[in-house]
C-alpha cells in the first residue's frame, strides 16, 4: 500500500491531481480540502493516500491530513459506501460538521451531500456512533504539564477543534462556555460538537 506520496505538483484539475514522483506521474482523487490546501504548481507536495485495487484498476485517493485519511477509513468500513462516496462526503462538507452529525446522530447534514440518500445517511450513523471520537482525527500532542488544569483541557481542546476546521476565535469561546470542573480536553471537545449539532 502507499500511504503518502510526497513530489511535485504537475496539474491539479477537477478533483483530480498529478504528482510527479521519479518520473512517474501518479494520478489521485483528493477532497475539496486537499485541493484547497495545494501548493503551486511545479512545487513539491505531500499527499496522504489510500490505494484501492480492483480487478479491472487501480485507484489512488488523496487527503490533506492523516486524520482526513483516517475519517475516510471510518467512511469506506460501512457498507454501501465506497471510496469515491466516501470522497464526496468529505468534500461536501468539514470534517467537523461531519463528526457532529454523527455524535449527534443527525443524518440531515450527511444526507445533503450530493449522492447520498437518507438510509446511507442513516446506516454511517448507526455504524460509526459507538467508533466516532474526535480525538482519532488530531494527531497526538505531548502531555501538557501545565499547572492550571482547566487552561490546559481547554487549550488541548481548542487544538482539537481548530485541527477539525472551527476557527481558532469559535473553538476557544466553545470551549470555554461548555468546560465544568474536571473536564478532559476529550470531554470539551465533545460537548463542544454537540452544541454545534444542535
Amino acid at each position: 500500500m502507499i500511504g503518502f506520496i510526497k513530489g511535485i505538483l504537475r496539474d491539479k484539475d477537477m478533483g483530480n491531481i498529478t504528482v510527479e514522483v521519479g518520473g512517474v506521474g501518479f494520478l489521485i482523487s483528493v477532497t475539496n480540502s486537499c485541493m484547497a490546501n495545494l501548493p503551486n504548481i511545479d512545487e513539491e507536495v505531500k499527499i496522504y493516500t489510500y490505494m484501492q485495487v480492483k480487478e479491472d484498476e487501480i485507484s489512488l485517493f488523496g487527503f490533506a491530513s492523516p486524520e482526513e485519511k483516517r475519517f475516510f477509513l471510518q467512511l469506506i468500513s460501512v457498507s454501501g459506501v465506497g471510496s469515491k462516496t466516501a470522497i464526496q462526503i468529505l468534500s461536501a462538507e468539514r470534517m467537523t460538521a461531519l463528526i457532529s452529525s454523527i455524535i449527534n446522530e443527525d443524518a440531515s447534514i450527511i444526507a445533503n451531500c450530493k449522492g447520498i440518500g437518507k438510509k446511507t445517511a442513516e446506516r454511517i450513523i448507526v455504524e460509526l456512533k459507538d467508533k466516532i471520537k474526535p480525538f482519532d482525527y488530531i494527531l497526538p500532542n505531548e502531555t501538557n504539564t501545565a499547572v492550571n488544569v482547566k487552561n490546559a483541557s481547554i487549550d488541548d481542546a481548542v487544538v482539537v477543534l481548530t485541527s477539525l476546521g472551527v476557527g481558532k476565535n469559535e473553538a476557544t469561546r466553545l470551549a470555554k462556555e461548555v468546560f465544568a470542573d474536571g473536564d478532559t480536553a476529550e470531554q470539551i471537545v465533545a460537548k463542544a460538537l454537540h452544541n454545534m449539532g444542535g
